[in-house]
């Protein structure tokens, strides 16, 4: 797991339509974890709010900082929801 993995999935995920439908699909965070390993961006929650920092601090215009900030809330919102699959008792 690395930073740069985190920087690569920012840089993707905010232009990859296929990635981002996959990751909301995905029922819980070990299928988006299967997703992501897949497309061999395996990072922490730690890797991810360095590389956004770092991303953030690099943007030279402010539409780039702001698609940014909504990337970074939509992965945060979808990364905290609650599991959606279905256990059988």
């Amino acid at each position: 797991m690395t930073i740069q993995n985190a920087i690569n999935f920012i840089r993707q995920g905010q232009h990859d339509n296929d990635l981002r439908t996959k990751l909301v699909k995905a029922d819980n965070n070990q299928a988006r974890q299967k997703v992501l390993d897949q497309h061999n961006l395996t990072f922490t929650p730690e890797e991810f709010e360095e590389a956004y920092s770092l991303t953030l601090f690099k943007c030279q215009e402010q539409e780039d900082a702001d698609a940014l900030m909504a990337f970074r809330m939509w992965w945060i919102m979808l990364y905290r929801s609650p599991d959606t699959g279905v256990t059988s008792p």
